[in-house]
């Protein structure tokens, strides 16, 4: 009985193994090989479109093996490119994350009961669903109609008469990084919000009435009840913002130029295109260009790890454990 159970059981381990067949090739193909080539050319030299030259490492010619690095932090493109990136993120992610995490808080109140919730929830997804340039194409050319228009300017003079406003205080709502964070918050804040409503529709109902019964108000049920247990989804969340944030190119790219001169809204992903299209077909230094937006995918996956997911009673026991055996050891070595 047992050896027929082991034949089966190798049966249907073989067919596994022959249906993961076509995904490991099509990894190996298509994603492991190419990431092999960029690490390997981050610490080559090779540039030159149609170059037929084999890469050449770069201690094999002389050269320091960190000097594509050591190009890329020292460019002040570079440095504008990062700076512009980390801003454009929080201005546009966190006031997108607290509307989001209001809007879907109310939406699911069960004490407000708001009726059309499912026509919500569709209205708000729209704009994921529409291409980001479409949508930058589109509002970009609204808003500038209506900046352009004569109801605006009889606005705009109105408050700076009334007001004392001046000219240069409506000059950063009328510059391309405004517009840029306007339609990042457009475009990502429906596929966030539908991620917010599923981690709050997932917490027990049981919590939330037994949080009703002793009393706690809405804000409390939601920041002591609610977003503890959203730990999962909250983590789904952050890293789908930092992934969105970090390599934002399709919106900036679109309202700005991509060769942005003046590195007023050069984005990472900006630069990293610059650097192979500007830079004669500069493999060696796109490369290492990636490898440093990926320490920064990294970076922040770490942290955010450390924030949501690590269990901390479980690391406190782990050092507590580890702390015992070290005196154990040290009484042991000393008898």
């Amino acid at each position: 009985m047992g050896r027929k159970h082991r034949n089966i059981e190798r049966h249907y381990n073989k067919w596994g193994y022959i249906f993961m067949i076509p995904f490991a090739a099509a990894f190996m193909i298509f994603h492991f090989y190419p990431l092999a080539n960029t690490v390997y050319y981050a610490f080559c030299y090779i540039k030159g479109q149609g170059r037929t030259d084999p890469p050449q490492f770069l201690p094999s010619i002389g050269e320091p093996w960190y000097k594509n690095f050591m190009e890329i932090f020292q460019s002040t493109s570079f440095h504008d490119a990062f700076r512009n990136t980390m801003i454009m993120w929080v201005a546009y992610a966190v006031p997108e994350l607290i509307f989001t995490f209001w809007l879907a808080a109310v939406i699911t109140d069960r004490r407000l009961n708001i009726k059309g919730r499912l026509l919500y929830k569709t209205a708000f997804f729209f704009p994921k669903l529409v291409d980001g340039t479409n949508i930058g194409s589109v509002l970009t050319g609204h808003f500038m109609s209506t900046v352009g228009s004569t109801m605006f300017f009889v606005v705009a003079a109105s408050a700076m008469n009334g007001f004392g406003f001046t000219a240069d205080d409506f000059k950063f709502f009328l510059s391309d990084r405004f517009f840029i964070i306007l339609l990042s918050i457009y475009s990502h804040f429906g596929i966030t919000f539908i991620y917010v409503i599923a981690g709050i529709t997932g917490v027990p109902v049981e919590v939330m009435e037994a949080a009703e019964i002793d009393g706690a108000t809405r804000a409390q049920t939601f920041l002591r009840v609610t977003l503890p247990c959203m730990r999962p989804i909250l983590f789904f969340i952050t890293v789908i913002t930092v992934v969105d944030g970090v390599g934002m190119y399709d919106i900036p790219s679109m309202i700005s130029s991509p060769y942005d001169l003046f590195r007023t809204n050069l984005t990472l992903m900006m630069y990293l295109q610059n650097q192979f299209f500007m830079g004669s077909f500069a493999y060696d230094r796109t490369s290492a260009a990636s490898l440093i937006m990926l320490a920064l995918y990294a970076f922040f996956a770490g942290v955010i790890y450390f924030i949501f997911i690590r269990d901390r009673e479980e690391a406190r026991y782990r050092r507590r454990i580890r702390k015992a055996r070290m005196e154990e050891r040290k009484r042991l070595k000393a008898a």
